[in-house]
């Protein structure tokens, strides 16, 4: 039996696939992990001033330092998480935080009074392919964002239940700057097992509340039609 597979980006031809001796398919580790999504869709991200914001507590209803998407009913797309970065800035007091992805169906697409997002300032996230640096629209890059998300400004909504705490992305001891060297950095990779559909926000929250604690934090994700 043979199969042809045809080319990603659609061109003439199709490609030799070569198998192992168990039969199995071989893959080629030349690129990435996100490289076709940031071919195809475009892997978006977005942090705050390298100066860092303050991780809001779970029960928040002001969640900017928690970088915000929300994906407003009729987007047409799907956000798929990437991965969360947060990394410590400082330190005033130390507080032991664990940090964790709230998520918020039936958002819909309405900012106001008595709707569950009452502010949200939207901001342009960064292009994975780079067609937008330093807020300058460039060339050659991928597609513009059709969800919302925010790293700066107010972003105001009801106020969130321990029940929206979906997954825990990882957690620090009590450090304070003055007196401890340690390195605090989260890496969290969703692997895909996360789709943000449209009607729903995501943002990054802490189990406690810590206003002295400020965290450089970077939250991605690509965006696909939804099937």
């Amino acid at each position: 039996m043979k199969y042809e597979v045809p080319f990603l980006s659609g061109k003439n031809g199709y490609s030799d696939g070569k198998a192992g001796d168990e039969g199995q398919f071989l893959f080629d580790g030349l690129n990435g992990k996100y490289y076709q999504a940031n071919r195809r869709y475009s892997v978006f991200s977005q942090a705050p001033t390298p100066l860092g914001l303050a991780i809001p507590i779970y029960t928040a209803t002001a969640l900017v330092g928690g970088m915000p998407i929300w994906n407003p009913i009729g987007s047409g797309v799907k956000a798929v998480l990437v991965k969360a970065h947060l990394a410590k800035v400082s330190s005033t007091t130390g507080v032991s935080l664990v940090f964790g992805l709230m998520a918020r169906n039936g958002v819909g697409s309405v900012i106001g009074t008595g709707q569950q997002i009452t502010a949200f300032a939207e901001t342009t996230p960064i292009n994975g392919q780079l067609g937008l640096v330093n807020s300058i629209a460039g060339t050659g890059g991928g597609p513009t964002s059709k969800v919302k998300s925010s790293r700066a400004g107010t972003v105001t909504v009801t106020a969130a239940v321990a029940a929206e705490w979906v997954e825990t992305l990882g957690g620090m001891g009590a450090e304070v700057d003055a007196t401890a060297n340690g390195i605090s950095l989260i890496n969290h990779d969703f692997d895909g097992r996360l789709e943000v559909y449209p009607g729903t926000m995501v943002w990054v929250a802490a189990n406690v509340a810590d206003a002295d604690m400020l965290f450089a934090t970077n939250l991605s994700w690509y965006e696909c039609p939804i099937n």
